[in-house]
């Protein structure tokens, strides 16, 4: 998974794309609201025209559009990893250490972009809710898919539900300690615990 994107030259990136990277640094650094136009058009480097043109519906309609770029994104690490034969444990655990990066690197001051919106968008912007419901319903069936594969004997959507909880509850304990590696031992602990035999064929 790339590092959101942040770091490539905007310069290579089609406008539309520069504005959605935009979208991402800015909403994670500084929330939903504490992002400004001024400050998006400053960041992707375009004119106020360029930002309406792709984005008629404004800031909402952005936020949509970040959700669904990071839906692709993990989707794509996920599908490289199940192309790979990976396993549920380290699907999980290639989340949290991307979610751990995160915090290293500062790119998450106000949280991940899920948690962002959800706390300063959400149930307000129905197009948003929307978003990140399909964004979470894309990890779950990735993740369930895996599960199923290893033919485990616990039940494998309540196992799910429990690793989204712990990856999107992980970086705030992590934040609170000052460690970004606790997003990671924390889960991974998780991981242990729930470890047990697979089913008998």
């Amino acid at each position: 998974m790339s590092k959101l994107g942040v770091a490539s030259k905007r310069e290579e990136l089609p406008t539309k794309q520069r504005i959605i990277r935009a979208g991402v640094a800015l909403f994670q650094a500084h929330g939903y609201h504490g992002t400004g136009l001024a400050m998006l058009i400053e960041h992707a480097g375009i004119p106020k025209g360029s930002f309406y043109h792709h984005f008629p519906g404004g800031k909402e309609e952005l936020a949509v559009a970040t959700l669904e770029w990071l839906q692709s994104e993990v989707r794509d690490f996920l599908d490289k990893l199940a192309g790979r034969g990976a396993s549920f444990r380290t699907m999980v655990l290639g989340i949290a250490h991307f979610t751990a990066a995160g915090l290293r690197e500062g790119r998450t001051r106000r949280g991940s972009l899920l948690a962002v919106l959800t706390q300063d968008a959400i149930p307000e912007s129905a197009a948003i809710t929307a978003a990140a419901r399909r964004y979470a319903d894309s990890i779950r069936t990735q993740l369930l898919s895996a599960l199923e594969k290893e033919n485990r004997t616990q039940e494998p959507i309540a196992l799910v539900e429990q690793a989204l909880a712990l990856l999107q509850g992980s970086p705030v304990l992590a934040r609170i300690e000052g460690n970004a590696n606790r997003a990671i031992e924390i889960v991974e602990a998780w991981l242990n615990v729930v470890d047990l035999p697979r089913k008998k064929r």
